[in-house]
């Protein structure tokens, strides 16, 4: 089960960074758009580049370190970067007023703090 949480996290968190690298162009426009903030809509780009890479380098070791070692402690380390890195994209959806989007990343929550409990 708890495989098959970090499988879902590691392809969500890791397409949406390939989504950002592949373009930045695009991705500062929305975000631009998004916030209403043209002049930190790159150091936004940056920001969510760093966090998410963290995050997704973090899932893969969780992956590798359940399937051969099924060594717990860095699976719970794991954990707690997704719900950071969630905490910081729900707070950018409410400032942004995008409250819909907000409301998606409950998933993601839910999903992660089962995840969590279930590794407790």
């Amino acid at each position: 089960m708890v495989l098959s949480i970090l499988s879902f996290l590691f392809i969500s968190f890791g397409y949406s960074l390939f989504e950002k690298l592949k373009d930045k162009k695009g991705y500062t426009s929305f975000l631009d758009h998004h916030l209403k903030q043209e002049k930190l809509a790159n150091f936004f780009w940056w920001f969510l580049v760093f966090i998410n890479s963290i995050t997704t380098l973090f899932l893969i070791l969780g992956i590798f370190s359940l399937i051969f070692n099924f060594q717990l402690f860095p699976i719970l380390i794991v954990f707690k970067i997704c719900v950071l890195n969630i905490l910081i994209l729900l707070i950018g959806q409410r400032i942004a007023g995008d409250f819909q989007g907000a409301a998606n990343l409950g998933i993601y929550m839910i999903l992660t703090i089962l995840g969590w409990y279930l590794i407790i």
